[in-house]
Order: structure tokens, then sequence, then C-alpha cells
């Protein structure tokens, strides 16, 4: 009976060790505020490390609580995105936090990865930069996991992932301090290789960096403080694409429906397989940026190319199922109110039992796949259904912003995008975003055209103004 008590209670810890983790979300702008302190009090109360990659930085909260995680006598590990060294902002920082103890590297391609990694042991991965602009204005998601151990893949898969980030970067020196050493934290490796691979885990981590196969650094890049190098991998003389292509397993796979919301569509192979979805009746549904709106042929984006693919192929079933979050006629970084969320929610279910969830830093282009450094996580099964509904009340959320309970448009909102003052001035820009159909911004658009006749006349040159005036027929912009 003794031993049926403790092989009993054995199992009973196993099954908190595999399932007391704690997943979840939160999104800004409207809990943008709670998740930024979410991610300073993680840092500020670490004991042990912190490992953070930064694509923008201008928020100052993420610099107090890693001080203070120095305090602590944490180690504080930050690869940055190689343009922040022309800011001389962030470069004070770095000289503020590498003056008290804390390691900086620059990373050889593009940083756009936005993951935070505390004691080994809680992980932030998340659509957010550190800015003003992630903690109140832009739609992003914070998907929090915390309470891992060495037994979840997916922290291994994170701990590897920001070796392989860490070891291919370039040290910063800004106090003629000692090169950082090198990170012995690989956790896919085969006898003398590492192992740059997806695991099998659920969840599971798809970064763009395994793309590359991991080599020997030169003598030279020792002196700068790189450990090793990363070769594209080919198959057939071809570079491999690791995320589109298990995206695109995942949309072959749905069955019932695909929401799609997205900073930006720029990934045409992907059209094809959603139209394959939709011809065996899974319902497809895109809530896209601002910027993705455009209504003339382009050879980039691929949210206008699915509408017409949608109007030619699939208009018996209905309008295009594509709405936009619209805040501008000329969407510019100084005035935007950006869709910044890089998701995909298939099979959604209460139960969550069919449910997968796709999230991270990842936009779908070309871009995120062979020239940064980007990532997915793949959230699959009922073990999710609570960050799985997180996700769903979101896209709804956008999806219904600002329009009635009948599903129209605010009447207010759509007034003032073309409301001309008595000055004669219309305004390029708002702080109050809509969701509108393509369609309906189609009807935005024409009615501002009719109104202020050339306002699109070079408009994109003139996205940092503020105004234009239908009178002289010239933009606002100011000083």
């Amino acid at each position: 009976m003794k031993k049926l008590l403790v092989s009993i209670t054995s199992l009973f810890f196993v099954f908190n060790l595999a399932y007391g983790q704690n997943y979840y979300a939160l999104f800004s702008p409207h809990q943008g505020k709670k998740a930024f302190e979410e991610v300073y009090k993680l840092v500020a109360k670490a004991k042990k490390s912190v490992k953070i990659s930064i694509y923008s930085w201008s928020d100052n909260g993420i610099d107090k609580a890693m001080a203070l995680a120095l305090k602590n006598k944490a180690s504080v590990r930050i690869v940055v995105h190689p343009p922040l060294l022309k800011k001389k902002a962030v470069i004070t920082k770095i000289a503020k936090l590498e003056k008290i103890g804390a390691e900086v590297k620059v990373a050889t391609m593009k940083m756009h990865e936005k993951m935070i990694i505390v004691d080994n042991q809680n992980i932030i991965n998340t659509s957010a930069n550190m800015s003003g602009g992630a903690k109140s204005r832009y739609s992003e998601n914070f998907v929090f996991m915390t309470d891992l151990n060495k037994a979840d893949k997916i922290l291994n898969d994170f701990i590897h992932e920001f070796t392989v980030l860490w070891n291919s970067s370039i040290d910063l020196q800004t106090h003629n301090e000692g090169l950082s050493a090198e990170l012995n934290e690989y956790t896919k490796v085969s006898g003398s290789k590492i192992l740059n691979i997806p695991s099998k885990g659920n969840p599971v981590l798809y970064s763009s960096s395994m793309n590359f196969n991991i080599t020997e650094a030169s003598t030279n890049d020792i002196n700068k403080g790189r450990f090793i190098r990363l070769k594209s991998k080919k198959v057939s003389n071809k570079k491999t694409w690791i995320i589109r292509d298990m995206l695109i397993e995942q949309i072959k796979k749905a069955k019932q429906s695909i929401l799609l919301n997205l900073n930006h569509f720029y990934l045409d192979t992907l059209l094809p397989h959603l139209a394959n979805a939709i011809k065996r009746g899974v319902k497809v549904a895109f809530m896209v940026d601002n910027q993705e709106f455009k209504t003339t042929r382009t050879p980039r984006e691929s949210t206008p190319k699915f509408v017409q693919m949608w109007n030619k192929s699939f208009s018996n079933l209905g309008p295009a199922p594509v709405r936009i979050k619209y805040y501008s006629h000329a969407p510019s970084p100084r005035f935007w109110y950006l869709n910044h969320h890089k998701y995909l929610l298939i099979d959604y279910s209460e139960s969550g039992n069919d449910t997968t969830l796709i999230t991270g830093s990842y936009n779908l282009s070309q871009t995120a796949e062979l020239s940064q450094f980007d990532n997915m996580v793949v959230y699959s099964g009922g073990k999710f259904k609570k960050l799985h509904k997180a996700f769903k009340q979101e896209f709804m959320s956008m999806w219904h912003q600002n329009r009635t309970s009948e599903d129209k448009p605010s009447q207010k909102i759509l007034k003032a995008l073309t409301y001309v003052n008595e000055k004669g001035n219309i305004a390029l820009h708002y702080k109050e975003p809509i969701s509108l159909t393509w369609k309906e911004a189609m009807k935005v658009k024409a009615a501002v055209a009719k109104k202020a006749k050339g306002i699109f006349n070079g408009i994109f040159r003139k996205r940092n103004c503020f105004s234009f005036n239908v009178n002289t027929q010239k933009f606002n912009c100011a000083p």
C-alpha cells in the first residue's frame, strides 16, 4: 500500500509539472500598461539571468527593470537590432546599463524578435517592441509562459534560440570592458554538431534562425565577441523556409476556420493554399493594418491580391472577408495606430481540442523568413484553450471596432474621415481607429478624393504631414 501511495504521489507530481505551467496573454492598447508592468515585474525580480532581444527601444521602464535585475546580481544579456546604434538615445541607454554590469551585443542580421527569458524559467514572447506606441496605441499581443522547468521543450527551444542569437552577434563595448563570454546553452546537439531545428514539443518554437546551419567562427570574429557564423541551409540549391512551410502545413490541415490578424502580408505563396482551404469549406478571415489597404495592384502586398482572388473566384460567398484597422489616409510612423499583430488562429472551438494558435514576431514576408531574426510559436490543443479564447476575443474585438450592433461602421467616425473644416483642411490621420471592410474603405477613399481633389497625388511622400487643404491643393506639415 505504501508503494502504491508513493507511485500515486509521484504521478501527481509529474502531472503538475506537465500541466502546472501558466500560459496567458495580454493585449495592447487596452491592456498595454498592464502588459508592460508584468514585463517589468518579471525582469526586475530576476535572480539569475535576463536574456532579451530588442528591435525598437524607446521605453524607459524596461531599463529600470534591468537595472534592478543587475542589482539582484542577475546577469543581463541584450541583443539589439543593428540600426539602433545610430540612435543617440539608445547608445546612452546601453552605456548606462553596461556601466552597471549588463552585456550588450549587436546582431549581424536584422533583430526583429521580441523575446525575454527570465531565470531560464519564464518567457515573454510578443509582437510588441519596447516603445510607448506598443504600450498605448498599437494592437499587440504578449504571451507569458511562467514557471517552466527543464522538462519543458519550449523553454529549451527559447534558451537555444537566444544562444544562437548571442553567439552569432558582435560584442558592443562602451566602457572598455572585456568581451562578453560565449554562451554554452545549446539544447539540440548531435555529437559535435549543433542542430538548429524545431523540436517536437507542444508548444513549439519555429524561428528564422533555423534556416541557417551553425558553423565555426574565424579568429577575427572571435576577437569581436562573435563565436559562431550562420550559413544558409539549402535543399536542391534553394534556401529553406522553415516558418512559411510550417504555415502552409497548418493551412492545409485546417477544417473549419482560419483567422489571420496581421501587420503585414507579403507572402504570395500562401494564397493558393488559402484558396484551396476556402474551396473545401474553410472560413477564412483577415484583420489587417491600414498599411495593407491598397487600391491598385502592387507587386509586394498580398492582401490586395487575396481580395482580387476572392472577387474573381469566391464572390458568390459574399464580400471579401477582410477588414482593415483604419486610422489614416496615408499611414505614417509619426501618427499611426498600428495593427501590429502577427497571428493565425485555426479551427477555433471552445474546447480548444482541435485549435491551433500561431503567434510571434514574424510578419508574413520573405524578409522575416530569410533576412532577419523572427519567430512563431505554435500552441495546439485543449491545454491552451484559455490562450486560444483570448486571441479569438481579440480578433473579434478588432473585427467590430467602432461598429454598431448591426455591424455597420460608426457614422460619426465615417464623417470625421471625410470632413473638411472651415479652413478647407481635411485631416490625414485619426486617433480613433475603425474596422472597415475593403468595400467600405474604398468608399471612404472615393469620398475623400471627391472632396479633396489631388490629395492622393504623391500622398505617400507627404504622409508625415497632418492635413491637406482643398483650396490651395497643398499639404500642411508640422514644423
